[in-house]
């Protein structure tokens, strides 16, 4: 589930076709930088015309992130629902800015800049509350710096895989009223609740479609995650 996020938007990207921009860029980079996940990936892929048979992933690149102080080397393939990807082990520590570099199976050279938002905290739910649905309860959780976006997504523990996508709750404040809601808990039983602190770069590109990666199609983004289980009850 925690890299459920990432397939979504590369389906998006390789099919996307942004007609007010003239340049066409030859690859595709999706990065998201995931304080909270203790492996890291990056979708590299070639673009594609809508005609052409999509291959989701594509070996031969040589891609680093960076920060002052360390180097991440990032290496193929790790598939995840048939999307291969490049990966590194490393958990980003907030507040931190990190650059990416990648050197194409062509020889071109691609470039980006971004950064992580600030630490923070749920307030609740408290770890294992009962909840029972629909419920007025918030979910309130404090303020990460550097953030414009969070996204959540309530998800079973042990959860039924075959009931496909979930839309996940958009929020630009720091509370929810995703209890409110039973289209995100549709049964009794174990959840887990992610919040997502998305920044600038991952809002631009999820709303208006704009990368940052310089010569590429794509986004550079920072994330930081926090996840809460609370036990539902429904009505």
């Amino acid at each position: 589930m925690k890299y459920k996020f990432l397939i979504v938007f590369i389906l998006f990207s390789c099919v996307k076709l942004d007609n007010s921009n003239p340049t066409i860029y030859n690859y595709n980079v999706i990065a998201y930088m995931v304080s909270g996940n203790d492996t890291q990936l990056i979708f590299f892929d070639r673009t594609y015309k809508p005609t052409e048979e999509h291959h989701y992933g594509m070996e031969g690149a040589n891609i680093i992130v960076f920060n002052k102080d360390s180097t991440y080397q990032f290496l193929y393939p790790k598939s995840i629902d048939t999307i291969n990807y490049y990966y590194s082990v490393f958990n980003p520590k907030p507040s931190d800015t990190l650059f990416l570099k990648v050197i194409t199976p062509t020889s071109e050279t691609l470039y980006s800049k971004t950064y992580i938002p600030s630490d923070f905290q749920i307030i609740q739910p408290i770890e294992n509350e009962t909840i029972l649905i629909p419920s007025n309860k918030l979910i309130i959780w404090t303020k990460s710096n550097g953030a414009v976006l969070y996204k959540l997504n309530a998800y079973k523990t042990l959860r039924d895989t075959s009931k496909g996508f979930q839309i996940p709750y958009l929020a630009t404040d720091t509370f929810s009223d995703m209890f409110s809601y039973n289209y995100f808990f549709k049964d009794t039983g174990l959840y887990t609740i992610s919040i997502m602190a998305l920044n600038d770069a991952v809002s631009k590109y999820l709303n208006k479609g704009e990368g940052n990666v310089e010569n590429a199609e794509g986004v550079f983004g920072g994330v930081v995650m926090k996840k809460v289980h609370v036990f539902i009850r429904t009505q």
